[in-house]
C-alpha cells in the first residue's frame, strides 16, 4: 500500500515538475518577445520607408511586416525577439524612371499653350514661366517623378504687367504700317519692356521686321531687308 502511494506521489510530482517547467519556459519566451511597436521602430530605423502593417505569428516567434518606400512594397519576416530580418521580398515595384526635361516642358505647354520664357528645376520639380498669345503669364510646375502637373497659376498683374495688345493685334499693326503680310510675331523683353517682334513678307520677295510696344501698340522700329 505504502509503495503504491509513494509511486502515485512520485508520478504526480514528476507531472507537476513538467508543468512548472513548461510554464516558466513559455513565460520566459513571451517575456523575451519584443512588442510590435519596438519591432516597427527598429525596421523603420534600418530601412527607408514606412511600415504600413505589422502582425505577430500565432507561435509568437515572428512578425510579418509590410514596408512601403519609393522603390516599392516589401514583405518582411522579422524575428520576434531580436527584430532581425529573416526574409525580405519586394512584392510590388514602383516605376522609378522620371520624365526628361523635354517631356516635362511638353506637359507644361499642354496645360498652358504659349511660349516658355523661363525654366527652372529643383528636387525634380520643373517650373515654367509661360506666356500665352493674349499676353497672360502663368507659372506651371511639373512633378518629374510623378509625371504630372502640380499647379498652373496665373501670375497676377502685381508680379507681371499684362500686355495691352494681343499677338493678332500686333500683326495687324505691322501689316498696316508696312503694307505686307505678317508671318509670325514673338513677344520679347527689351530693357524691361515687352516688345512684339513681327516678321512681315513684302512684295518683290522682300521682308521687314516690325517692333511694337506690347503695352501701347506703338511701333518702336521697322527694319527692312532685301
Amino acid at each position: 500500500m505504502n509503495k503504491t502511494i509513494k509511486a502515485v506521489f512520485t508520478s504526480a510530482a514528476a507531472v507537476l515538475a513538467v508543468i512548472v517547467c513548461t510554464f516558466f519556459i513559455i513565460r520566459q519566451t513571451h517575456e523575451d518577445v519584443l512588442s510590435k511597436e519596438a519591432v516597427v521602430k527598429k525596421i523603420e530605423a534600418s530601412y527607408e520607408g514606412e511600415v504600413t502593417k505589422a502582425t505577430q505569428s500565432k507561435d509568437k516567434k515572428t512578425y510579418d511586416i509590410t514596408l512601403e518606400n519609393p522603390k516599392g512594397t516589401y514583405f518582411i519576416k522579422a524575428d520576434a525577439k531580436s527584430a532581425d530580418i529573416l526574409s525580405m521580398n519586394r512584392v510590388k515595384a514602383v516605376n522609378s524612371s522620371s520624365m526628361t526635361e523635354k517631356e516635362a516642358e511638353h506637359l507644361a505647354l499642354k496645360r498652358v499653350p504659349g511660349t516658355v520664357k523661363k525654366q527652372t528645376e529643383q528636387n525634380r520639380v520643373a517650373a515654367y514661366i509661360i506666356q500665352k498669345e493674349d499676353g497672360e503669364t502663368y507659372e506651371v510646375k511639373v512633378d518629374m517623378e510623378a509625371k504630372a502637373v502640380m499647379s498652373a497659376d496665373q501670375i497676377s498683374s502685381k508680379d507681371q504687367q499684362k500686355t495691352r495688345i494681343t499677338k493678332k493685334e500686333a500683326k495687324t499693326i505691322a501689316e498696316r504700317e508696312t503694307g505686307g503680310t505678317a508671318d509670325d510675331a514673338d513677344l520679347e523683353e527689351h530693357e524691361g519692356t515687352l516688345i512684339f517682334e513681327v516678321d512681315v513678307d513684302l512684295p518683290d520677295d522682300k521682308e521687314a521686321t516690325v517692333k511694337i510696344n506690347a503695352y501701347t501698340g506703338k511701333v518702336a522700329n521697322i527694319v527692312y531687308e532685301d
